[in-house]
């Protein structure tokens, strides 16, 4: 059976035409190398979702705008984020990028300016964003964000239940479920939903991965034993903080590779593919997992609803 696991380097590297404007030549601009290092000279904080490597792209700053305002003022009360899509940019703890991000900042992203500052020179711009997000106070290039009066975006705060504001689920295996919750599943959750209920992304992030492959009347399309296993539908999200969210066994894929979703966006419907008894969504939170399915969980506290226990019904505060 083929496989549909999309590429984001493939994305990356898309042609996008002959012609391109100022603001696609930044956005080009700020493209990630998936082999470069991040200490390289040139980084621009832009990264990819598949390994962290740094922006590879030449120069930076060939297509900066000019008139940006002045270190110093605050007359830009907002940015947006002006990256490719499929790309995220990092959000510094200062004005360089020799220091580990703080967080993640997609494409089209409005964020709280406090200050306009001078720091490392990416290209032949020294000019950096003090912004405000879920982390914290940190910093991105002026090149990859543009002063703007567009309203800013909902705070990116926790992970939510998976399913449309209102909706209740009961938890049919919890952290710890003996019946296949253990070892690298530790921390997934299943929930008892029918089949083609509406899948919600728990938390804004960029699409990295996908597999649409099982389709009706294949041999695991209504599920199976452990052989089945490698032939689930699912999604795979990447986030601000760096940790990724995995949505298995979809009856339906409804979002793309390096698109960016909003919290409680659809994204799929639920369903039986792979190895599974029957309809449910399994749902993991994992760490800087961005295209493997078969990830270690880690520890998720819902913001509704925190910790439930197999059993337990549970309702979705995962709202606009």
């Amino acid at each position: 059976m083929r496989s549909m696991l999309l590429s984001v380097l493939a994305l990356a590297l898309a042609s996008a035409g002959c012609e391109e404007t100022a603001l696609e030549s930044r956005r080009r601009d700020g493209a990630a190398s998936m082999e470069t290092p991040d200490a390289a000279p040139m980084d621009d904080g832009a990264i990819g979702p598949v390994d962290g490597g740094s922006s590879d792209a030449g120069s930076p700053d060939a297509g900066s705008p000019d008139g940006g305002p002045p270190v110093g003022t605050t007359d830009c009360a907002r940015v947006q984020v002006r990256v490719m899509p499929g790309l995220f940019l990092n959000v510094r703890p200062d004005a360089t990028t020799s220091m580990e991000p703080i967080g993640r900042v997609f494409d089209g992203m409005v964020l709280e300016v406090s200050d306009v500052v001078s720091g490392e020179t990416v290209g032949t711009s020294d000019r950096w964003y003090q912004v405000r997000v879920a982390a914290g106070e940190g910093y991105v290039h002026a090149d990859y964000a543009e002063c703007t009066t567009e309203p800013l975006s909902p705070p990116d705060l926790g992970y939510y239940l998976p399913f449309a504001c209102g909706f209740s689920a009961r938890v049919t295996q919890a952290p710890g479920g003996s019946l296949s919750h253990t070892g690298r599943t530790m921390y997934a959750y299943d929930f008892g939903v029918a089949l083609n209920t509406p899948v919600h992304a728990m938390r804004a992030g960029l699409v990295t991965a996908i597999r649409a492959d099982t389709r009706p009347g294949d041999d695991c399309y209504d599920g199976g034993g452990s052989t089945c296993g490698p032939y689930a539908n699912w999604i795979i999200l990447q986030h601000a903080d760096g940790n990724t969210t995995a949505y298995k066994h979809l009856n339906a894929v409804d979002v793309a590779v390096g698109q960016a979703v909003a919290r409680g966006q659809l994204i799929g419907h639920s369903g039986s593919t792979g190895y599974s008894t029957g309809p449910h969504l399994h749902q993991e939170l994992r760490g800087d997992c961005p295209t493997e399915i078969y990830c270690q969980t880690i520890q998720l506290t819902f913001s509704e609803v925190g910790r439930p226990t197999a059993g337990d019904t549970v309702t979705s505060g995962n709202c606009p």
